[in-house]
């Protein structure tokens, strides 16, 4: 992984790259119209109180390479917030450097801080993500043409100490930048996570 990349908070001034990164996966998943959110909408969105969405932004030397977008959403099954992921994209330059896992790693960071666990819904084809998240400890909840994935606080708790066990001393993971114990706002495969419909 390359040690120049940074994870921080979406702020305002990132929401014409988001925008570009959300139409880029929507032609990559083959639906380039499905983007119909505008500038305002978005800035909108992010500037009430508290956000209707939050995000994280990967940067490295070359730019924006990527990002993660989620929502506080709540569970009348649990009787508490959840974490539900809308995406993770990798942009195609930076994929097969840990980016996807470092969006992961933050994300992490913040359901273990705050006590939610994550929920997320991939498609059921896509074997590589598949794997990917059985190794970080998430569990899957299978259906024919979607899966459902959570990921535990103590799942998490578990990622981030394995994370902190294979980190070298001196470098090598990414630099977790202005992404605070609390909420923003108040690896060769495409890490490609959507937004699953239905409750919780």
């Amino acid at each position: 992984m390359a040690s120049d990349l940074t994870v921080r908070s979406l702020g305002p001034a990132d929401v014409p790259m988001l925008l570009d990164m959300l139409r880029e996966l929507a032609a990559l998943e083959g639906v380039p119209d499905a983007i119909t959110a505008q500038r305002a909408d978005l800035d909108e969105g992010l500037a009430e109180v508290p956000p209707r969405f939050r995000g994280l932004i990967a940067e490295d030397g070359s730019g924006v390479v990527g990002y993660a977008t989620y929502t506080i959403d709540y569970s009348v099954w649990s009787g508490g917030d959840f974490i539900r992921v809308d995406d993770v994209y990798v942009r195609d330059r930076a994929r097969s450097r840990g980016v996807g896992r470092q969006l992961m790693r933050a994300l992490a960071d913040i359901g273990v801080s705050q006590a939610m666990r994550l929920r997320w819904g991939m498609t059921a084809g896509n074997a590589a993500a598949r794997r990917f998240y059985d190794v970080i400890g998430a569990e899957a909840i299978p259906g024919e043409a979607k899966v459902i994935w959570r990921w535990s606080v103590p799942a998490m708790e578990a990622f981030l100490d394995r994370a902190a066990a294979l980190q070298p001393d001196g470098g090598g993971e990414a630099t977790l930048s202005g992404v605070s114990p609390g909420l923003p706002g108040e690896d060769g495969f495409i890490l490609v996570l959507r937004r699953e419909g239905g409750e919780s």
